[in-house]
């Protein structure tokens, strides 16, 4: 019986922790529980259900060519993601960012530029929707603010997005702002 409460997405739970791992190796065995002993070793789920549901998405991240086996010369089994389960790792993890506040403001505003090709409207309007989920402040069509360091959040999200962050994203620092006191009220500034 699942618990409701502590439902778990087995789908975006084992591709994270494959990523997070990298590569997993296993000593190789022609043994149908295969997959059981890799889950009981890699993924500690607790009950009998939650192994064979695990086993159950590895073996269906194999057949969609999510994950790759291999048999290695010395006998272990390498799986590892495919490029393919890359791209949806990257996506849970956009799906789940957030930008780390510090507990005090250092003063500065982070300010984000960008200009996209309109070749790229969709991307452009993916990136656009993802700055403003993340809580930036729009300045201007496609000027933000924040007031906290977000360079790694932008490099990913280019990344993601296939942009060259020195070509289309400007970054840069500054004290004061037009209309600084209602940009503070928007983050909640003192």
């Amino acid at each position: 019986m699942i618990n409701k409460n502590k439902k778990i997405n087995f789908t975006k739970d084992t591709l994270l922790k494959i990523a997070g791992v990298g590569i997993i190796t296993l000593a190789a065995t022609s043994s149908p529980y295969f997959l059981h002993k890799l889950v009981k070793n890699y993924f500690k789920d607790k009950t009998e259900a939650d192994i064979r549901r695990r086993s159950k998405k590895l073996a269906e991240f194999n057949k969609k060519k999510l994950v790759n086996f291999k048999e290695l010369e010395d006998g272990t089994i390498k799986i590892e993601l495919t490029q393919a389960g890359k791209n949806i790792v990257h996506q849970y993890k956009l799906d789940d960012m957030k930008i780390p506040k510090p507990a005090k403001w250092d003063g500065q505003w982070r300010i984000v530029i960008y200009d996209i090709p309109q070749k790229f409207k969709k991307v452009s309007d993916a990136f656009r929707g993802k700055i403003k989920q993340l809580g930036m402040y729009q300045l201007q069509k496609s000027i933000w603010v924040y007031p906290y360091e977000c360079i790694n959040e932008l490099d990913f999200l280019c990344s993601v997005f296939g942009l060259p962050l020195e070509k289309c994203v400007l970054y840069f620092k500054a004290d004061k702002l037009p209309n600084n006191n209602k940009i503070k009220e928007f983050f909640n500034l003192k």
